[in-house]
């Protein structure tokens, strides 16, 4: 990967917010709809972050994962807030 992929790669794995979407971090599920559910980064590329659905209180994480799009992974309505891990 030369130079200029790393950096779109880079920005591709950032939020709107300027979070960067980094594997262990605990995002919630702003979606009314899912009943705050909480997901767990397990691998980030791309602009996709793979996660899988986690119990913060317990520890627990589901062996099953899901694709999200980074972009989608910021506060509004039926977003994504990120609860643990790197901050800005």
């Amino acid at each position: 990967m030369n130079d200029v992929q790393m950096k779109n790669s880079r920005d591709a794995n950032t939020t709107l917010e300027g979070i960067r979407v980094e594997q262990g971090q605990i995002w919630l599920d702003l979606d009314k709809r899912m009943n705050g559910r909480h997901v767990r980064v397990v691998s980030v590329a791309d602009g996709k972050a793979k996660v899988s659905r986690t119990n913060p209180n317990s520890g627990w994480t589901s062996d099953n994962t899901t694709t999200l799009s980074v972009r989608r992974m910021h506060k509004s309505s039926t977003g994504w807030a990120l609860l643990k891990g790197a901050t800005p």
